[in-house]
């Protein structure tokens, strides 16, 4: 009985969860925040927020977003939980992280990865939306970040398909985009360069680009100690995982494959020749 009632429970909180997840969505502004903070205490969580001048704030972390369903997620059930989830997605708990570490984070969006680190690190987080990167300066003041793309060129007008809303602009055409705006782009090996020091983990979330992106580490590649990727179904018009194309690459470069989530394909890559002196 307690079995039938624990499976009653689970499938009664999904559904009510789903529920107020999607009504929240429906609304807008003052009364999309309400029923936010409704969602929040529904899980127990102190994060609440407010709307003003076009920007959720969460008053728990002085943060900010513009993209509901995006934030919702995130940020619905408290900043402590969406650590949690982070840390697991991208393994960032089999990592040894130490002060003064060189993070790079390609698709920072609200820049999300940075609260795992407590302003312990570098951290230099890229964020080619106009939008979305304003979000960004204000989340992360006194790092590194750059409203731009990382892509196999730099110095490059290129097209971005922007689908801000969900989290999904790309380089890669897709089928459901708000608008296409032409970006600026640079390359790992020129971010590496400049950096002038080791990278201690490099995250790709790049909707599709990430093989791209990893080309144009070629020169700079055993600067780098861990690669956090997300090679989920996402590139382009047909979706596709890029997971074959980023372990042949680094797997041909003498890295390792150490860390695999599954069904959201995030994989964890670790460098087996390191150089440690530049």
């Amino acid at each position: 009985m307690n079995f039938l009632n624990k499976i009653y429970n689970y499938y009664f909180a999904f559904s009510i969860n789903k529920i107020l997840f999607h009504f929240t969505l429906l609304f807008n502004g003052n009364i999309y925040s309400k029923l936010f903070n409704f969602y929040s205490l529904f899980y127990n969580s102190k994060n609440r927020i407010i709307f003003r001048d076009r920007k959720y704030f969460c008053i728990e972390k002085k943060w900010i977003f513009s993209q509901k369903k995006v934030g919702l997620y995130a940020y619905g059930k408290g900043f402590d939980k969406r650590i949690l989830e982070l840390s697991s997605t991208y393994h960032l708990d089999k990592i040894n992280f130490k002060d003064d570490d060189n993070i790079i984070d390609i698709g920072a969006n609200n820049g999300d990865l940075y609260l795992c680190f407590k302003d312990k690190i570098n951290y230099y987080g890229f964020e080619p939306s106009p939008e979305i990167f304003l979000n960004l300066k204000h989340n992360v003041p006194n790092q590194n970040i750059f409203n731009l793309g990382l892509w196999n060129k730099s110095n490059k007008d290129i097209d971005f398909y922007l689908s801000d809303e969900f989290g999904d602009s790309s380089i890669i055409p897709i089928n459901k985009f708000s608008k296409k705006i032409s970006i600026k782009t640079t390359t790992l090996n020129e971010v590496i360069e400049k950096i002038n020091s080791r990278i201690k983990l490099l995250k790709i979330e790049a909707e599709g680009a990430e093989p791209e992106i990893l080309e144009g580490l070629s020169d700079k590649l055993n600067m780098v100690e861990y690669i956090t990727i997300d090679c989920g179904f996402e590139r382009g018009v047909n979706q596709d995982s890029t997971i074959s194309e980023c372990s042949n690459y680094l797997i041909k470069n003498n890295f390792s494959m150490v860390g695999f989530n599954n069904p959201r394909i995030v994989v964890l890559f670790k460098n087996n020749n390191l150089i440690y002196y530049i």
